[in-house]
């Protein structure tokens, strides 16, 4: 019989990270983060715990898109009116809210349940440098060099 390692969810540790957005494209920057919060890297995580693992997101102004991707790529969202549904390409989206292209994409790759919302609340996304979580200590992640 082998012996299985059972760590209860107080034994668990809160974790800060810090990813710096800038030059990183959004697909690459939203499945790195998504494994992040899901606690792939935590060895001692698992599925019945609650999340632990909060990452913040810098200089979200500052992302990579292909060259097509600004006037190609739309978002829809819908009022629940007749004629309330409205669409918006990337470009405009990044230029009102430069937030919204990380965190659609990482909720996309989030399990799709209130587990899955419970993690995507851990995601902290600014558009510049500074962020009011510097009392945490988040630990600087480089996401080019993150192997999970």
């Amino acid at each position: 019989m082998k012996n299985i390692n059972r760590v209860s969810q107080n034994e668990l540790k809160e974790e800060w990270y810090l990813v710096d957005a800038s030059g990183i494209r959004v697909g690459t920057l939203a499945s790195k983060v998504a494994e992040l919060l899901q606690g792939k890297n935590n060895v001692l995580k698992r599925d019945y715990h609650k999340p632990m693992t909060k990452v913040i997101v810098i200089n979200s102004d500052k992302l990579d898109f292909t060259s097509k991707r600004g006037m190609t790529k739309f978002y829809k969202s819908y009022s629940g009116f007749p004629g309330g549904l409205k669409f918006e390409s990337l470009s405009e989206l990044v230029e009102k809210k430069s937030d919204r292209p990380i965190m659609n994409a990482v909720k996309g790759m989030l399990p799709s349940t209130k587990r899955g919302e419970e993690m995507l609340a851990n995601l902290k996304v600014f558009s510049g440098a500074e962020h009011p979580h510097n009392a945490q200590s988040p630990v600087a992640v480089n996401i080019k060099e993150l192997k999970i």
